[in-house]
């Protein structure tokens, strides 16, 4: 309900008097109007597109620059930007804390991202890693992991985990995944369940233990994706264990459906209904094996109606949830 009609129906109640709902619509009309989110999603883009300009600048000017001199001048940058963000760092907490600068965040990003510009530049240009490519993305990894706690910032969080899971060969392709990734490979897919189910019981230890509990959320939003897809990759590519796949998603689903309601999250459950309909319907396709097209094209207008019917249902329950607490 807007602020109008709550103000109307108290009046109707005769909770407020004519008088007193006019001066209240008059405040919440004259208040000021927040930019805080449209600024700082600005200054988001503005950083992305000054560390892509840094990169287009070195890949265009690198010859006539020199080396050394790009290297120099991108290490006193990063430096810089680190600096200011730990001058204003939050004093630590395990509850969720702010940097005591406004930029102070934006500059921790910014420093991240100038460092692996850094760091790529460097190997480019020196092969200081020489050929153990693992350690260009496991550096970074176990660095923004450690700034993202000591900071309280789940960008830098979130570059992290995208960080590890690179460094453990983990490519995650949704929509390439049955005709061109390397999910065909089983290594990489038992790699990246290991993986997805670690991060998810960390995550649920460290919220269990109220260690940035708001931290969660990332984590299981990347984590949980990523043992949907390997689940899948798993299902779609290996005949001989493909009944397990299954199996493993249809748990997988019912675990990230239970979470949804005790989280009052409609991302997990989204999660839950689209990838376990992905793998019934190839299972579906796989197995059964019709004279017409007609069965097939009635499953696809009848789960299809059934999905958004149970989607649309969850969430307006989870709508008038909200508005009645």
């Amino acid at each position: 309900m807007s602020p109008t009609d709550v103000l109307n129906e108290l009046n109707k109640q005769g909770i407020l008097s004519a008088k007193q709902q006019t001066q209240l619509a008059d405040i919440e009309l004259k208040k000021p109007f927040s930019l805080h989110w449209e600024l700082r999603a600005m200054l988001y883009v503005g950083i992305l597109l000054l560390s892509s300009g840094l990169g287009l600048l070195v890949y265009d000017n690198f010859d006539q620059i020199g080396h050394g001199a790009l290297l120099a001048t991108i290490a006193l940058a990063c430096a810089g930007c680190f600096y200011f963000a730990w001058r204003h760092r939050p004093d630590w907490s395990p509850n969720e804390t702010k940097s005591r600068s406004t930029f102070g965040d934006y500059a921790l990003v910014l420093a991240c991202l100038l460092f692996l510009t850094l760091e790529g530049y460097a190997q480019y240009a020196y092969n200081v890693f020489g050929e153990r490519y693992g350690l260009v993305t496991l550096l970074p990894a176990l660095l923004f992991l450690a700034l993202a706690y000591w900071f309280d910032h789940r960008g830098v969080l979130g570059m992290g985990l995208t960080a590890l899971i690179s460094w453990v060969g983990v490519t995650v392709r949704p929509l390439e995944l049955y005709f061109k990734t390397n999910f065909f490979d089983q290594d990489t897919v038992f790699s990246a369940l290991i993986l997805a189910l670690v991060l998810i019981g960390a995550a649920l230890l460290l919220d269990r233990q109220r260690i940035k509990p708001h931290f969660t959320y990332t984590y299981l939003t990347m984590a949980g994706n990523l043992l949907m897809v390997a689940l899948l990759g798993g299902l779609f590519n290996f005949e001989g264990v493909r009944l397990w796949f299954a199996i493993g998603l249809a748990v997988a689903c019912f675990a990230f459906d239970w979470y949804s309601r005790q989280d009052s999250s409609f991302l997990f459950l989204l999660m839950a209904a689209v990838y376990g309909y992905i793998g019934a319907t190839y299972l579906f396709f796989h197995y059964m094996d019709f004279a017409s097209d007609e069965p097939y094209f009635w499953y696809f207008i009848v789960t299809g109606i059934a999905l958004v019917y149970y989607l649309m249902s969850q969430f307006t329950k989870r709508i008038r949830t909200n508005e009645s607490v």
